[in-house]
């Protein structure tokens, strides 16, 4: 299939994030890649496999590592699933251009110039065509819904066929964030690799080998506010310019108003090319304000940062953490002024 062009969104990549295709190292989740790597060595592998978890925590990363292998990538040692960057699969994966894979996710719509909502019936009726040829090297067929939570139900039907009646030597992976919400049909066909958030001590320890010139201060921040993800954790280091120094600037101003602060803040984020930073702002706040709210009601603090230097109810942080992720979904959907809508969100949060 055609790669999209670089310059579009890819629906697959989270903000600010190495895409997972192009993401070698895995951290975490030995015991998934072992119960794969049985199944196949023991010539037992599962049709269909559903890796589920919270979003950012390497879901498609172990889902990359497993079509490598599975399309003939070589690892040094059996036991693993480490395959360079350098081998002749890895490159025709990472670029798209393998006959043998199938990338299902939402598409670029050139008119509206944005992402789909969703995966059309269209999309999918793609895969039953894919199945249709055999493969190009004698081995597997390997579809990736990445992800299935954005289907809509005619989709989740369509590959529910496919789930039912599966070809032979094809394999479908299903990524989700939130498999509960799958058809149980869909789930009692699939055998579940769950994704667990890494440990805080083991992530900080990777972000420190991965950003040796990140500080200490910047890294226990990532780490917390990734709640266990190692992808939003990199993205966090690699635009803590953008998004943590703010984020730590305007936190340790509020009780006061700062209007040139919360301008400066919402400049920065509001161009087109920082819809990355813009994003990763938009989740770091809500977290802070989520934290505030659970601190306010239980006095247990879990934060990335001290507690707030404002007295606030835990209904108010809460309708504050709704209104913060209501503004940040219309901002996308509507094409809103951005700069508008946060500082909108930014003097909420001083004036409530």
């Amino acid at each position: 299939m055609a790669r999209e062009p670089e310059e579009y969104p890819q629906a697959d990549q989270a903000p600010g994030c190495v895409h997972p295709r192009e993401t070698y190292d895995l951290i975490g989740h030995k015991e998934a890649e072992q119960k794969f790597l049985q199944a196949l060595n023991q010539d037992r592998l599962h049709h269909a496999w559903l890796i589920s978890g919270v979003p950012g925590v390497g879901k498609a990363t172990l889902a990359y590592r497993m079509i490598r292998r599975l399309l003939g990538g070589r690892s040094l040692l059996d036991d693993s699933l480490d395959i360079s960057r350098d081998d002749p699969v890895s490159q025709r994966v990472e670029s798209l251009g393998h006959g043998d894979f199938f990338l299902l996710r939402r598409p670029y719509d050139f008119k509206t110039k944005k992402l789909r909502s969703e995966i059309p019936i269209a999309e999918t009726r793609k895969l039953s065509e894919f199945y249709t040829h055999k493969a190009s090297e004698g081995g597997w067929r390997i579809c990736l819904v990445d992800s299935i939570d954005e289907m809509n139900r005619n989709s989740e039907n369509a590959i529910l066929k496919t789930l039912e009646e599966p070809p032979d030597r094809a394999i479908i992976i299903l990524i989700s964030h939130n498999p509960g919400r799958l058809l149980p049909t869909i789930r009692s066909r699939c055998l579940n690799l769950q994704l667990r958030p890494v440990a805080e001590e083991e992530l900080a320890s990777w972000l420190r080998r991965r950003h040796s010139d990140a500080s200490d201060n910047i890294i226990s921040a990532a780490t917390k506010l990734s709640r266990g993800g190692p992808g939003k954790a990199s993205a966090l280091v690699s635009n803590s310019d953008a998004v943590l120094g703010p984020l730590t600037r305007y936190i340790s101003s509020l009780g006061n108003s700062d209007a040139r602060l919360d301008q400066m803040i919402a400049n920065g984020l509001a161009p087109k090319g920082a819809r990355a930073q813009r994003n990763l702002f938009w989740e770091a706040l809500q977290d802070v304000i989520q934290t505030q709210a659970r601190f306010s009601a239980t006095g247990e603090w879990l934060g990335a940062f001290k507690p707030l230097p404002v007295e606030k109810s835990a209904d108010v942080w809460e309708g504050l953490w709704q209104k913060c992720c209501h503004l940040q979904s219309r901002e996308q959907a509507l094409n809103m002024d951005k700069k508008a809508v946060m500082l909108d969100m930014l003097s909420s949060i001083r004036s409530a």
